[in-house]
């Protein structure tokens, strides 16, 4: 099988992602659906020195978004019920929302904290995370008007590299997730200039409309059975 196919169980997309960012990278770029992040074991040591990862993962618990608000909102007012008076009830009725598919995906993401494996491994992936969280070097948003269906990876080179118009990895699987894939994954890895701007300018657009999730992420970290002692001395404001 071709190293630019990816079927997460012959080839695994960490192991694959991993030798990619070992060719230089400077920045790599993660569209997921959730947050496993026992996934991410592997990539730790790649993590710890590039210059920035951005992870956007997307809403799991209820896909709100505007369009659907207001469709309920029609349809209550033809029943009679004065649910949404004007546009400041609708920003309202919206905020509320957001507020709690936050809220919901950080307890998701405390209990996934709580139940992965508690190794050596692990333990220094937790704490790598706090320490990039804390100096800006790892952010995380989180997509909060629906769910991600693809599955990306953004590579980005420097100038002069052979890849310096960057990479990108595109799919079913969830990097962040440890497991073996299923028969049914696929990914490729796309090199053609043109196609990774295309995907970086999605990417780009989704991340500018999701809400910044790295701090909620760091404060489970210094709660968890890892971090308890480590993780609020590692705190900076460039975290935040």
């Amino acid at each position: 099988m071709s190293l630019d196919v990816i079927d997460n169980r012959r080839l695994r997309l960490a192991s694959r992602i991993y030798d990619l960012l070992a060719e230089g990278a400077l920045t790599a770029r993660f569209a997921v659906g959730y947050l496993f992040l026992d996934g991410l074991v592997p990539l730790r040591e790649q993590i710890e020195q590039l210059q920035e990862t951005n992870i956007l993962i997307g809403n799991i618990i209820n896909r709100v978004s505007e369009d659907q608000v207001r469709v309920e909102a029609d349809a209550r007012l033809r029943g009679g019920e004065e649910w949404v008076r004007d546009q400041e009830d609708m920003a309202s009725t919206l905020r509320s929302a957001h507020d709690w598919v936050l809220a919901e995906t950080a307890l998701n993401l405390r209990r996934t904290i709580e139940t992965l494996p508690r190794t050596a491994e692990t333990h220094a992936l937790l704490l790598t995370l706090a320490r990039r969280i804390a100096d800006g070097g790892v952010k995380i948003r989180l997509y909060t008007h629906g769910f991600i269906h693809a599955k990306v990876s953004l590579i980005d080179y420097p100038e002069g590299h052979t890849w310096e118009k960057g990479l990108a990895v595109v799919g079913s699987s969830n990097v962040t997730l440890g497991k073996e894939g299923q028969p049914t994954e696929m990914n490729v890895v796309v090199r053609e200039p043109s196609n990774v701007a295309d995907l970086s300018a999605w990417y780009d657009d989704l991340w500018s409309q999701s809400q910044d999730f790295h701090r909620v992420l760091f404060d489970e970290l210094g709660q968890s059975w890892a971090l308890q002692k480590n993780a609020f001395d590692l705190y900076s404001p460039a975290g935040r």
